[in-house]
This record gives C-alpha cells, structure tokens and sequence, in this order.
C-alpha cells in the first residue's frame, strides 16, 4: 500500500503519542483561560463594522450628543392627572435615578422642562419641580401640559392615560488598558443589560403601587437588544448541552464500546472550546449569529471523527493490529476528511468578507473550527486509540446493514434507482433543479428583530403596547450643519426649518409614520411664549437673531442640559430626533431618500443634512445583506466546485459532483419563496452553510467511487461498494447534523427556529441526492466506461 501524507503523519504521532497529546492540551488549556473575556454584543451597530460610515457617523454624533438610544418604560390605564399618580410617577422617576446604573438621564412629565412667564421674569424649571399639594395646584400643572404639544405622543398619549418616562444610559464608559492608559469605549452589551436589569426591578417594585389595572412594560431599542442578549446567552448553553446528548446516544449506538463515546467527546471539546476562545482573542463577542458556533462546530467535529472511526473498527475488529488498523483508517480517510473539512471551510469563509459583521464573524470563525476539528481529529483520534486500552470485537457483524435492516433497505432502494434507472432520476433530478431555480428569483428579503420574538414576549407586547398607545419606539436623528458658528440661531435657518417640521409631524414616508419631532425649534418657542405673556399666539420663532440668542441664554443658565441636547456649544449644527414605529430594515432605504428630498425641497443645499443613529444602520443591513447573499452563494459555489474538479481530477466529473449539491439549496429556497418565508440575516446563511455541509457526503461518495471504478473497472459495483462502505457514515453524520440544526428550534427566537429547521431540511435532501443523483450521474457517466489507470 502506497503511504500519502496521512500514513506518514500517523506514523509519527504515534511514535511520540504523549508529546503529540501534550501539544495539544497545552494548546487548548491557553486557549480555555481567554473564554471569561468572551462578550456578547446585539447592539445595532454591532451589525456593521466599525469603519462603517455608517457607524462613523453614529460615533461622532455620540460624541457631540451623546446616546440616542433609550429605554422606554411605558405606564397606562389611569387618568395621569390625578395626584395619586403623579405621586407615584415621581417616586418611580426617582427609583430609577437611584438605581440604574451607567445612567446619563431619565426623562418623563417629573423633570421634564416647563418654560413659562411670570410677569417679567422667565420662568424654566422641572414640569413637577414644585409638587402640587392640592386640586388647584394640579390644575395648574394640567394646564401647561396641555399648553405644550411637544408633550404629546412622546411623553403623554392624547387621551392622558398613559406615559412614558426615557430612560438614556451613559453613551460610554472609561477604560484602563494593560499599560495602564485610560480611554472611552462604548457602552457594552453587558452594561446595557444590566440597567435593563436594574428597570425590571424598579418596575417590579411599583407594580402594586400604581394599582393592578395599570399596566407597566419596558420597550425601546435598548430593551429589544437587551432580551436578545439575555436570549443569546440561555440558548448559548442549551444548544451545546442538547447536541452534546444528542451526540453521546448517536455515537453510543454507532459504535456500542466506550472509546466509540469518550475519544469523539473529548476531540469535540477541545475543537469548539478552541475556536470559540480565538473570538475574545481576536476582539470578537458573541453575536446574534455567532451564538450558534459551538452546536455547529460539535457536528463538524462528529462528522469527521464517525468516518475515521468506522473505518478504524472495521479494520481493528477484523483482525488486523490496532497500528495496521489506525494507519489503515488514515489512509482512506485522511484525504476525503481534509477535503470535507476545507469544502465546510470555504462555503462559510465566503461570508467573511460580508459587510455585515455578525455574518462575516461567523463566517470566519465557523470556518477556522472546521479547519481546527480537522486538525484536532486527525492527530487526537489516532493518539488517544493508541493511548487507550481499546479491545477488538473480534469480527462482528454489522446489524444495521444486515438484509432486512431499515439501512440495508434505504441503501438497496437507492441502489436499484441509480444504477437501474440512472436516466429517470437524472431527469427527475434535473427538472426539479431548472424549476426549483426559476422560483429563487421571486424570494423575498426582509429584516425585522421584532418579528423574531414570539407574540406572548414581554419586549414585543411592550413595543406594541407603547405604538398602539403614545409614541414610536425608533429614533431617527438628524444633524443639520448651517456651515458658520451661530448659524443655528439665523432666523432665516430658524423659519425654513420651522416651516419644514411643521409640515412633517404626522406624514409618512415609504409607509414609516413620523410619530413625533424634538427640536430646538420647540425650545424656542417654548422661550419665546413664555417671555409673551404665556400666550398660545407667542408659540413661533421670533424673527430676530438677537431675540433667540437672548431668550437662550436665558434657558442656558437655567436648563443648559436641555439646550445643548439640541445644539453644539458653537451653535453651528442643530439635532432633530423624529420618532417612528418599529419596522421593517427594507423600508428605511427609501424613508431616508424620501425624507432627504423632502428636506431638499424645503431648505435646498445650503444646510447639508445627515441622518444618522439605528435608521441609517438597518437600511445599509439591509443592502449589504443582499449583496452579501449574492456573493457568498457565487463565491462558495466557484470555490468548492474548483476543489470538486481537483478531487475528482477532471472538470466535467468535478462539475456533475456538484449538482446533487445545489439541488437541496435552490430546493429550500424555493420552499422559502413558496410559503412566503423571507431572507433574513439568518436565511441568508443557509446557503452557504448547506453547500459546505453537503458537499460533505459528496465527497466521501466520489472518493470511494473512484477508488472502487479504479481498481474493478465496474461502475455499477463501485457504486454498490460505496454506498455499503460508507453509506452507514454518511447517514450516521447526516443524522448527526439534522438533529444539530434542529436544536436551533428549541430557541425562543423565530428566526432561529427557521434557520435550524430549514438547514436541516436541506442536509436531509442532500443526503438523498447524495444517495441517488449523485450515483445515477455517475452511471451514466461511467455505466460503459473503462477506468484510466
């Protein structure tokens, strides 16, 4: 027997199996002590990367205004102006003042400002600075709310039973590096949840307080993010735990002896742990995405270890040395592992150069596991048997292929297709391919979070509540730059801008309803009422530069936190937050081209407008996830084909080895177009993901075929020889990985759910084609053919 690489490779391991294994564990021990510093990371701009220029802008827009991000906790079903409330409210705004952490502001009817005359002198103060102590009193209060539209549909619904109090974290926090060096870093994942934490708890707290037929939730962005965070981290766990299980009863039922369970187990842990402890070291948290790795990466590493196994007890069990046996099983295995392990490693390293980073993260560190679980496997495995006290069987004869057995009847069903009817299942096969691809083109794209959560989730009732009920959950900020220091303070800018928001309140663009508008505008109106005589005709922008800058300064020393939200301390660029309902990242393209034109059409180019914050982030998600689709599959596709054709040493034998691997893929996306399921930043990995899986079986099938036509020159008998000698392995891993992806579905998010469900589907169909098409193909390829020594 010729040795390859593997033979040789073999050899030397097991010549210094305790050096080789003492590598090892070195290895994974330095790399197990970085896991603590593994973070999660679900915050919108996690997905982009950070030289994004749409998070460029969003950092320097943190920088000048600080966080636009915020926490609404919404309280309705009681008349707000009763004292009884407001006494609650005030003790409620207090208690999370008290006790959030990492907190910038909490803003509600308690503080926020009321401007108003009293005679000559301006009056700027907290809403409930002074606490009314009686009927009168509240009256008062009642009446400069109303007096204040601004109030409406962002802090008080219109039918004054409901409001909301914002609850902003801090936009950073600092810290101190290994050299000692102190920097600002953002606000994490970890913080973020912690105040979300901290809400609950004050919630909890007041429930009783404000009566049982008031109902108090938590929603905004930050909440959303904060209840994928806490998601993420629980099914982080329960994914590795349910397919380790459900690896041990599949391994214990493969191969019925303890080394069969024990040696895969532990190549296992030391392949995911490794992998996932790279993430910290190269800077990368855990991610929406991301969080499947290990449940992933545990069926990788299976899959490669089930064939070297098999292969391994045949020989062990049929009377050859356990050295003759673990050389043997490295000589056939060795090559069509490698390739297995860097076809699964290309079809997902294509989504490396994603622009979207969740995507991209795990694109790159899927494929690095692949690589890892390969290298792992094929130095662990041979070491470990040597280093084990493993027993031969003696020859034993395998039940799950003997002639009635489910197995042997799939295996000989397949058989008579493929080689009795190679044309019929080609045609099948090829007509289901033309069709499946022509529906693809119809798919729909879509990438809405909140769809993903079920409808009895806290966080999705409490978004629905609060839009049904007062105000949006999204902010869309804008910066509008007038190109000169006080140039905010013009009139002329003042007007034009005044005339723009007056129209704007209310409209729609692309379908996205703009709920409510926080300006400086409604400041200076505020001021300039109240300097008026408090009367409703005052409420305008005053036509002079002198009146604003005066009325200002004014509101400055008094509430200069109010003004400088609006404005930088040059007055040169002015922020406007527009609030607006949760939707879909497909619409915000178009919402954002049309608000800029309605923009245009108002104030032209002489004040140049951004738009920046989530909007802008979700509608470049949304481009790049459509590009990163079409170049991932395109990529994946050319690549693992090109290792095809060098597999099977030919281009034709290379390109037909690939059509029973498209055929589950445009299958599944078909099925998607079919029952109208979108492609999410989830979906979108499934074909990929599926290609460098299937082709997985493929390979294995193509190299024992080869090798089989090679030596007997019978293409029919190579087939048959094949499926017997491997088909046991590749049903075992396909197992393997159905039930891997299904436990996705055990997650409480939707998207997940689709992703495993769908990804299994298409492993199933893979395993079939690999069954049947790719045999049938092969046969009428090679039916009359002599093989070329």
């Amino acid at each position: 027997m010729k040795e390859n690489f593997f033979v040789r490779l073999g050899r030397l391991v097991l010549a210094y199996p305790k050096t080789s294994l003492l590598l090892i564990l070195l290895e994974f021990g330095l790399l197990l002590s970085q896991l603590p510093r593994l973070q999660v990371d679900t915050s919108a701009e996690s997905f982009l990367h950070k030289n994004a220029k749409a998070i460029v802008d969003y950092d320097k827009f943190r920088a000048e205004f600080g966080r636009d991000e915020f926490f609404i906790v919404a309280i309705s079903g009681q008349d707000v102006f009763t004292l009884d409330f407001l006494a609650a409210l005030r003790d409620f705004h207090e208690a999370l003042e008290q006790q959030v952490s990492m907190l910038q502001s909490v803003e509600s009817l308690v503080n926020v400002r009321s401007i108003y005359g009293d005679g000559d002198e301006l009056i700027a103060e907290d809403l409930l600075e002074n606490f009314p102590q009686n009927e009168q009193e509240l009256a008062v209060i009642k009446q400069r709310v109303r007096s204040k539209p601004v109030y409406y549909d962002r802090l008080i619904n219109d039918d004054e039973d409901t409001v909301t109090l914002l609850v902003k974290q801090v936009p950073y926090i600092q810290e101190t590096d290994k050299n000692g060096h102190s920097h600002l870093v953002n606000l994490g994942d970890e913080e973020i949840l912690q105040g979300y934490l901290e809400i609950e708890a004050v919630v909890e707290q007041f429930r009783s307080r404000f009566g049982k037929n008031t109902e108090i939730v938590i929603g905004g962005t930050t909440a959303m993010g904060s209840n994928m965070s806490i998601i993420i981290q629980h099914d982080f766990g329960v994914f590795t735990a349910v397919a380790i299980v459900m690896i041990i009863i599949v391994l214990s039922l493969l191969f019925k002896r303890v080394s069969g369970v024990v040696i895969p187990l532990l190549v296992m842990a030391v392949g995911v742990t490794s992998c996932i402890a790279l993430m910290p070291i190269l800077g990368y948290p855990l991610q929406i995405t991301t969080s499947i790795l290990p449940s992933f990466l545990l069926a990788v590493c299976i899959g490669d270890s089930v064939h070297m196994l098999t292969i391994f007890y045949r020989s062990f069990d049929g009377g050859a040395s356990k050295k003759e046996s673990l050389l043997y099983a490295l000589q056939h295995t060795g090559t069509a592992v490698l390739f297995t392990s860097m076809t699964t490693a290309a079809g997902l390293l294509t989504f490396a150069i994603s622009e979207i980073q969740p995507v991209a993260s795990l694109g790159l560190f899927a494929a690095i596991g692949s690589v890892l679980a390969f290298i792992i496997t094929i130095i662990m495995i041979p070491v470990l048997l040597w280093l084990s006290p493993v027993k031969s069987k003696g020859f034993v004869a395998d039940d799950s292929m003997k002639v009635g057995s489910l197995l042997y009847k799939f295996t000989r069903f397949c058989l008579h297709l493929s080689t009795e009817h190679p044309r019929k299942v080609v045609a099948v096969g090829i007509t289901l391919l033309v069709v499946s691809a022509s529906l693809v083109p119809g798919i729909r794209f879509s990438q809405d979070s909140l769809t993903w959560f079920p409808d009895e989730t806290p966080v999705k009732q409490a978004v629905r509540l609060i839009e049904r009920k007062i105000t949006g959950s999204m902010p869309v900020e804008i910066v509008i730059d007038t190109g000169k220091e006080q140039g905010v303070l013009e009139p002329e800018f003042l007007h034009k801008l005044d005339a723009w928001l007056t129209g704007l309140e209310g409209r729609s663009f692309n379908d996205i309803p703009i709920i409510s508008i926080n300006s400086i505008n409604s400041l200076i109106k505020e001021t300039h009422q109240a300097f008026s005589g408090n009367h409703k005709e005052a409420y305008v922008v005053p036509d002079d530069k002198e009146t604003v800058a005066q009325e200002l300064l004014l509101v400055e020393m008094d509430q200069a936190d109010d003004l400088y939200e609006f404005t930088d301390h040059k007055f040169r660029q002015t922020r406007l937050t527009l609030i607006v309902p949760w939707g879909d990242a497909i619409k915000f393209d178009k919402f954002q081209q049309l608000l800029r034109e309605d923009y245009a059409q108002h104030l032209g180019s002489e004040y140049p407008m951004h738009i920046t914050g989530v909007i802008p982030i979700f509608a470049k998600l949304f481009a790049a996830m459509i590009q990163s689709a079409a170049e991932s599959y395109l990529i994946a596709a050319v690549v693992i084909t090109l290792m095809m054709i060098i597999l099977m040493r030919g281009v034709v034998d290379g390109l037909l080895s690939m059509l029973p691997n498209l055929l589950p893929i445009v299958m599944v996306l078909a099925f998607m177009v079919l029952i109208d399921l979108p492609l999410d930043v989830f979906t979108v990995l499934i074909g990929s993901i599926a290609l460098g899986l299937a082709v997985d079986d493929t390979v294995h099938f193509m190299h024992g075929f080869q090798a089989a036509f090679k030596r007997d020159g019978d293409a029919k008998k190579a087939i048959e020889e094949t499926l017997i000698s491997t088909g046991k392995a590749m049903m075992i891993t396909t197992v393997v990985l159905f039930f891997g992806f299904m436990t996705f579905t055990l997650s409480d998010l939707r998207n997940m759910d689709n992703f495993g469900t769908l990804t299994a589907i298409c492993i199933v169909i893979a395993l079939i084609a690999d069954f049947i098409f790719a045999p049938a193909l092969m046969m009428l390829r090679y039916g009359n053919k002599k093989p070329v020594s």
